[in-house]
């Protein structure tokens, strides 16, 4: 469905609003069809895969990892409870082969204070958590006890070293901030050193991204090879310019140049060409060393063309320090710049320089035939 857009204004830089549209409650995702929400989540649904829930046991690992604490919790419970079900059982089958359904005298018993299979059941769970038999414990008279006990200490072994090891690679593991703040709303495009430039800001005032921070941007579009092969998610990553550190709010540059994807791009077909750039932040934080990402994007009309950052950084020479203005963080001022493309910036620079060139050697030329009539 094609985006009705309504331009404001005569004069350049434009602003690009939609009109409002109806909300559909039965639509997860908003029409934009975005690869990634403004808030980082992939928006990637794996359908119809055979064999999914085969795949899912056969790589356990893997699934307890990536799945949700609530339900990892639900998991250790349901393992819990499954244990104490069945130790309960092989308690009663313990004491049904020692006798001590058919034995009269208690002190003879196998288990000592057993009466149903609610005793058997609380009988499990001393066993498994290890707190110490009270009222009911088994006796030397029991058959099979050696084997229920040895078969209930590599059981609890077996599940706490399973869980533990979960949940410390949980805790461990690169986690996926979903923390948009961090980026601007917004990204420009302007000039910068004479250059056309897409902009962005990242600001990461409390320090989670700071030790060996990384910065990517990724450029998805829709491509054609020369055989005719359409790929409708294709992804390119752009080159950076060094940001420095994340001490206040700075600025991602990408210089779009001859070896840019947005080389041949200018502020009409900045309206028409549908694409989105992914932009991620990876490092570790100074006060934990754990590593995090963060992540967001922005859709073509998310980029704007003729626009410029608001700084928001300045000196406070009474108390000589920096002061940083968030306010002015996602905001934004016009700022003249061209219109077409940066292939076709390039390309009036040169002819403009040629022309000068030859204005300079002409004004050589007659300087020279000058001196020569003097002489």
């Amino acid at each position: 469905m094609d985006r009705k857009i309504n331009v404001t204004g005569t004069h350049f830089p434009l602003v690009f609003k939609k009109f409002p549209k109806k909300r559909n409650r039965q639509v997860r995702y908003n029409e934009d069809n975005r690869i990634m929400s403004k808030r980082g989540r992939i928006n990637v649904y794996l359908y119809k895969i055979p064999q999914k829930s085969i795949r899912y046991v056969r790589d356990l690992w893997t699934t307890l990892v990536n799945m949700r604490w609530r339900w990892l919790m639900f998991t250790v419970a349901l393992v819990n409870l499954g244990a104490y079900f069945i130790f309960a059982e092989l308690f009663l089958l313990d004491a049904w082969v020692s006798g001590d359904f058919s034995n009269p005298v208690p002190h003879d018993r196998c288990i000592i204070g057993v009466h149903n299979f609610t005793s058997f059941f609380m009988l499990g769970i001393e066993t498994i958590t290890t707190t110490g038999y009270g009222y009911f414990h088994p006796t030397e008279n029991c058959y099979l006890v050696w084997i229920v006990l040895t078969c209930s200490t590599l059981v609890t072994i077996f599940i706490d070293g399973a869980f533990i090891s979960v949940v410390y690679v949980k805790m461990s593991r690169p986690a996926c901030k979903i923390n948009f703040s961090l980026f601007s709303k917004k990204a420009v495009i302007s000039l910068r050193n004479g250059k056309l430039c897409l902009i962005f800001r990242i600001n990461d005032s409390v320090g989670k991204h700071w030790i060996n921070s990384q910065v990517k941007l990724f450029l998805i579009t829709q491509n054609v090879s020369s055989e005719g092969e359409l790929f409708p998610n294709y992804i390119t990553e752009l080159e950076l310019l060094p940001c420095g550190a994340l001490f206040w709010p700075v600025e991602v540059v990408h210089e779009i140049n001859s070896d840019s994807p947005l080389w041949n791009i200018s502020a009409q077909d900045l309206m028409v060409t549908k694409f989105e750039l992914l932009a991620t932040l990876t490092g570790s934080s100074v006060l934990t060393g754990q590593t995090s990402k963060s992540q967001t994007s922005f859709l073509n009309d998310e980029v704007l063309w003729g626009f410029w950052f608001s700084p928001c950084l300045s000196f406070n020479s009474e108390k000589c320090e920096y002061v940083v203005n968030k306010k002015n963080f996602d905001k934004t001022i016009l700022l003249d710049t061209p219109l077409c493309s940066a292939k076709h910036l390039s390309k009036v620079e040169k002819e403009i320089s040629k022309k000068s060139v030859s204005t300079e050697c002409l004004y050589l030329s007659s300087d020279h035939e000058a001196n020569i009539h003097e002489r």
